[in-house]
């Protein structure tokens, strides 16, 4: 763990201790702790109300932000590091599938870890105290089981987003799903509906970067048919295992793993892939830029393979912000090797640094063409017709040579 953001997390639990609350790290940092992965930020429940907790760190003059302040949360900025800090509470009455109607806090470490999704993510921590796991957190981290806290049916019932988050955190941590769980995940499944397509798309960019992915995927994906059913990669026991290939040689990258739901196939041909690919990055409101690079992925799926350095860096012109997923995506189409694979990114990075592939890396300029009788209304196609004979190796990118080759290129053509 990065040791300035420790050091802001106990001196939170230190202040809290000292005005005589009871407080413990909980959550995603125990448990990556625990499990040797880095920890990104760090969550404390305590037994002060929020009031008090405000009231504890702004006599310090500490800045705190109240983020959730109706169900209990506030955020602290301890040495440049925002912390959540949230009150024992219960949660009651999810009418629908996702928010709590009413929380109560209430005095009890256990009755707010009760309310908690799995056991894993239960775990609480306190530098003098050690650990505190009342569900058997600590042993399902040793077994690598993701499992629900009390009834996975009611869980699941209660906020519908535990269901992607069981996958999410299943792919990321190479955990299997206890059979309990596993069985409600089905049963629940079309409670998937009611969730909004910001938070299915955050899970969902989570979920395919996880090493385990391709095996959730094909364990798991009539769970994500419910949410799409036109996915491409859904449409046949073919396309599935086709799928399940892809992502498992696929590197654990977000954008090739995301174009690999809408490979090509005798089901499914480029055409309804592209469609569908529009439709679903629409669907979870990917932004303009990501949805365009998400197509041009799609589209250009079967390009032929380079052969050669112009070839390369013809894809680097025509992809210039994907040539490296486009590689990477290739591989897990099995049409290139790990090993060739990461000596074209190496070629394509060489290439990015040293050869010429834009305007402004020409040796000559729109300046030079007028200097040399070039009509301004041919400026622009001049500069891109000479561009493209210097990525073609016609002629070489200097100064003289490429002026010469403007010149012939002006001369008529001689007559028979």
């Amino acid at each position: 763990m990065n040791e300035a953001l420790r050091s802001a997390g106990l001196a939170c639990l230190k202040l809290l201790n000292d005005a005589g609350y009871e407080a413990w790290w909980v959550g995603g940092c125990v448990r990556d702790g625990l499990l040797g992965r880095p920890v990104q930020d760090i969550d404390i429940t305590t037994s002060a109300l929020p009031e008090q907790i405000m009231e504890c760190f702004q006599t310090q003059g500490h800045s705190v932000i109240p983020t959730g302040i109706k169900h209990g949360t506030v955020t602290i900025l301890m040495q440049d590091f925002p912390i959540e800090v949230t009150v024992y509470r219960t949660d009651k009455d999810y009418q629908d599938h996702r928010h709590p109607q009413s929380i109560q806090f209430v005095r009890s470490l256990k009755e707010d870890c009760a309310r908690r999704d799995f056991t894993i993510n239960a775990l609480c921590w306190h530098p003098e105290l050690g650990f505190q796991d009342y569900f058997s957190g600590q042993q399902d981290l040793k077994e690598r089981r993701i499992r629900c806290i009390g009834d996975p049916c009611q869980r699941l019932d209660e906020d519908a987003l535990r269901i992607l988050r069981a996958l999410r955190f299943s792919a990321a941590l190479d955990f299997t799903i206890e059979p309990e769980t596993h069985s409600a995940l089905f049963q629940k499944k079309e409670l998937l509906r009611v969730l909004s397509a910001e938070r299915i798309a955050r899970e969902i960019e989570k979920m395919v970067i996880g090493q385990r992915w391709h095996e959730v995927f094909t364990a798991y994906h009539e769970i994500l048919a419910v949410l799409f059913p036109q996915l491409p990669v859904l449409q046949s026991p073919a396309a599935i295992q086709k799928a399940f290939d892809a992502f498992r040689l696929c590197p654990e990258v977000t954008l090739p793993r995301m174009a690999c739901f809408f490979l090509e196939s005798d089901q499914t041909p480029l055409t309804f892939c592209l469609d569908q690919a529009q439709r679903w990055s629409r669907q979870l409101k990917f932004s303009n830029h990501d949805r365009k690079r998400l197509i041009q992925l799609v589209q250009n799926q079967n390009r032929p393979l380079p052969k050669n350095r112009i070839d390369l860096r013809r894809l680097i012109c025509e992809l210039p912000d994907l040539s490296v997923e486009w590689i990477q995506l290739q591989q897990a189409l099995c049409r290139l090797s790990v090993k060739q694979a990461g000596q074209w990114i190496a070629a394509i990075e060489e290439i990015q640094n040293s050869d010429c592939l834009t305007l402004k890396q020409l040796a000559i300029n729109g300046y030079d063409l007028i200097a040399a009788g070039c009509p301004k209304t041919q400026i622009s196609a001049c500069l891109n017709q000479t561009l493209s004979a210097v990525i073609e190796d016609q002629v070489p990118n200097q100064k003289e040579a490429l002026l010469t080759y403007v010149r012939q290129q002006a001369k008529p053509e001689p007559q028979d």
